[in-house]
């Protein structure tokens, strides 16, 4: 219902008015300037048909006529129901564009949904786009596509499959741009869809087809594009293959973010973790596209990967090395994996690498194959892990049960022990406790740290990642270590070299025959084929074996970190596949090291019967002479001997 009050008080005043072409906006104004008209519309929702003459003077249309768009009104008062505006008639380009479009399509079939001009331009106030008042501004496009896009209703009923488009490009980097930085030529819904002509990606015309992606994404990055095009993923694009990935597939489609943002799907962190490896690590992309299988397991595996596993930005991922618009095969000259600018490409992070990092494989796999060294010290490693840490498991079980049979077969006497009586026999010094104590401190960080940066995810190394806050400060903690443990053996070499005490302690350690005699008498102790143990010198094969495998750990280790930590050293001389095979020799060497350690260490330091439940000599640096008799019978009586 129209409230005509105004048009009453005017036909009072004039006794018969009939217009034709001699209708003005002025004449209109008699009515449509009152700010309480209104008309209803549906037979329920009352609307205002107001309309701010100083607004329409200053939009695009501001010098037309109210009857240049309403043809029917011939005369005042006009009908209630005019006509539709028919746009076409003054943008007749604009007009067979969305006739063919998505919208137009809809609304030829009669969708009531379906937008028209004044859904997106407004209807009397249509201002240029690059006017803050208008609809289509560049702040204001997404606001205006939301009416209908962000409207659950519209997208269910039309299967329109990404419901949170507009709320997802407002947190992208050209809408910031915009809003942020007032760039009035970022990039908004129509940059990408298209204006009046948007169709269906699926539509082989449509801007947002995959096959025209990059070309759409060009009028804004030329240089890239141009770069994309002349990459191995551009030239599959353009013959036809719809695996490849254009600018949508990597920076997604709505929400693109800066690749220094954390959220961004080109952030450093997630390259290597979820962007490449969607498909090269796709088993039917793979073998459709001949793509070399397990580069993304071997990067993982590698010094790089591991650093980005343990959140370290800066470390090389998929991009740093394989560029990042311009990927190109390895036999093509531009290509920055090319043998001929590998050093460059490596050089950009460590100053100085030689043409030697060309020398073997880059995606590396312990195989024949792919890179022999690498697989022979792996085979050898598994060999040592398995034959050692079992036959010292073998070993030490065998004991186990023998002294506990030997426990409850004869318990040993309750009484009351009396320090004055029994006498206690120097077994380490003061130096010698202080030099173990500092190896057990610095050996147990160098376990955890070190694990923990090859397994960042497990659960045990959670601790230290969430307190530290990133790979960096678990890097320094295992390097200070281990420059505690070298700096001790530097000084454990000095301590045996220049003291007597040191000379003594080495020439007991030293391996004789008698030691391998000694294992084979006690194997026959343990399984009954002999009555009394091996008696023992000073030092028993058992602590032997400990000692050597201690300075055999140590060096390998020393070499091979500190090849590892030098990397840009050594990457000077050494060619990449030697230290990809000091990371190996280092991983494998460390479980060596800790099971050896876990299995026979503290097996006779805790869990042996005979002292469980713990060897107090690495404290007290004493053994009780009861004790001592029966474990080191040789050097006790050579001790007796000599009065000591």
């Amino acid at each position: 219902m129209v409230r005509w009050a105004g048009v009453v008080l005017f036909i009072l005043m004039s006794s018969s008015i009939v217009w034709s072409q001699d209708i003005t906006s002025k004449d209109c104004m008699e009515c449509h300037g009152d700010q309480e008209l209104t008309k209803t519309v549906n037979d329920s929702v009352e609307i205002s048909v107001f309309i701010d003459m100083s607004k329409f003077s200053n939009s695009v249309h501001g010098d037309l006529e109210c009857i240049d768009c309403h043809v029917d009104i011939k005369d005042l008062p006009h009908d209630e129901n005019l006509q539709r505006v028919k746009c076409s008639e003054c943008h007749d380009d604009a007009a067979a564009e969305y006739a063919n479009s998505v919208h137009g399509k809809l609304l030829a079939k009669g969708a009531a949904e379906a937008p028209q001009c004044w859904d997106c331009h407004g209807s009397h106030y249509v201002y240029p786009t690059d006017d803050s008042l208008s609809t289509l501004f560049v702040l204001n496009e997404p606001a205006t596509c939301a009416k209908c896009h962000a409207d659950p209703k519209i997208n269910r009923k039309y299967h329109i499959p990404i419901s949170t488009a507009v709320e997802a490009f407002e947190t992208s980097i050209h809408f910031q741009k915009a809003k942020k930085e007032g760039n009035l030529n970022a990039a908004t819904c129509h940059s990408c869809h298209g204006g009046h002509n948007i169709l269906p990606s699926n539509d082989a015309n449509s801007l947002t087809n995959k096959f025209n992606v990059p070309k759409t994404c060009s009028k804004c990055h030329d240089d890239i594009y141009q770069e994309y095009m002349g990459s191995v993923h551009g030239r599959a694009i353009s013959f036809g293959a719809t695996d490849a990935p254009v600018c949508t597939d990597c920076h997604s489609e709505h929400d693109i973010k800066a690749p220094s943002d954390p959220t961004s799907t080109v952030y450093s962190a997630v390259v290597s973790k979820t962007l490449c490896p969607r498909c090269h690590e796709g088993k039917r992309i793979a073998t459709k596209y001949g793509i070399k299988k397990g580069v993304v397991q071997t990067y993982d595996d590698s010094y790089h990967g591991l650093m980005i596993r343990g959140g370290v930005l800066v470390a090389a991922n998929c991009a740093s090395c394989h560029g990042v618009h311009n990927i190109r095969s390895s036999d093509d000259p531009l290509s920055t994996i090319n043998a001929a600018n590998l050093a460059k490409t490596c050089g950009k992070c460590h100053p100085g690498a030689s043409n030697k990092v060309t020398v073997g494989k880059v995606h590396y796999t312990p195989s024949r194959e792919s890179s022999k060294a690498i697989y022979y010290v792996t085979i050898l490693y598994y060999f040592l892990i398995f034959g050692t840490i079992g036959g010292m498991a073998a070993h030490n079980g065998l004991d186990f049960l023998k002294k506990l049979r030997a426990k409850f077969k004869n318990p040993p006497e309750k009484i009351a022990y009396d320090p004055t009586f029994r006498r206690q026999i120097e077994r380490l010094t003061v130096n010698e406790r202080v030099q173990h104590f500092a190896l057990m401190a610095s050996f147990i960080t160098l376990a955890y740290t070190g694990f923990c940066m090859k397994f960042p995810e497990a659960w045990w190394a959670r601790p230290l990642l969430d307190w530290e806050g990133g790979f960096a400060f678990r890097g320094f903690v295992h390097r200070l270590a281990a420059v505690v443990m070298l700096s001790l053996s530097f000084y454990h070499l000095y301590y045996i070299i220049s003291t007597k005490r040191g000379r003594q302690q080495i020439l007991a350690f030293l391996p004789t025959a008698k030691d391998a005699k000694d294992v084979v008498h006690m194997l026959k102790y343990y399984l009954g084929f002999a009555n009394e143990r091996p008696r023992f010198e000073r030092y028993s094969y058992i602590e032997k074996a400990e000692y050597l495998a201690l300075i055999w750990g140590t060096a390998v280790m020393a070499i091979t970190g500190l090849i590892m930590w030098f990397e840009n050293i050594s990457l000077r001389f050494l060619p990449k596949w030697f230290i990809d095979m000091s990371l190996v020799i280092h991983y494998y060497e460390a479980i060596l090291a800790s099971l050896a350690i876990l299995v026979w260490h503290f097996y006779f330091q805790f869990f042996d019967p005979h002292v469980y439940p713990m060897n107090t000599t690495c404290l007290t640096g004493k053994m009780d002479e009861d004790d001592y008799r029966e474990e080191h019978p040789l050097d006790f009586d050579r001790a007796i001997k000599e009065g000591k």
